[in-house]
């Protein structure tokens, strides 16, 4: 288990660069969780629930009351996520220091166990690399400090 160095914090911990003013394409967003780009809003930055393995852009950092409530999103900052199941691709919260992550079907993030080719042929695709693991994790559920913003 990592060693939480701010246990009285969750979430972002140094910001980087954070949108403040995206537009709720669902009420189904929650703070701390990974947001796509949205479909519904033309002219605005729309984000939606990152629901699929490698989906997310950023974390969204409030939950909106309804659609179309302005959510602040961190696009590029120091967040601690919860490490966790990546469905098939990965079977364990294991991330190593170091590693590139993307956001889980489930939740959190999920990346260590995923061999490189893996995550390489995923990002090459539909999906993004969500961050860099500055903390390991040997469990799921393990809060770890990520380096969002390392997308590709």
């Amino acid at each position: 288990m990592a060693t939480d160095w701010w246990p009285d914090q969750d979430g972002r911990i140094v910001d980087g660069c954070t949108v403040g003013f995206c537009y709720a394409d669902s009420t189904s967003i929650t703070a701390n969780q990974a947001v796509k780009v949205g479909t519904s809003a033309s002219g605005r930055l729309a984000v939606t629930v990152a629901a699929a393995c490698g989906d997310g852009i950023g974390i969204a950092l409030k939950a909106p009351v309804a659609v179309g409530d302005p959510v602040p999103v961190l696009f590029y900052g120091l967040m601690k996520l919860t490490a966790c199941y990546g469905g098939a691709a990965a079977t364990t919260g294991k991330i190593s220091i170091g590693s590139f992550v993307m956001n889980s079907a489930v939740a959190g993030v999920c990346g260590g166990s995923m061999a490189e080719t893996t995550l390489q042929s995923l990002a090459c695709g539909a999906s993004y690399i969500l961050g860099l693991a500055l903390q390991s994790a040997t469990a799921t559920s393990d809060e770890i400090l990520v380096l969002v913003g390392k997308t590709a």
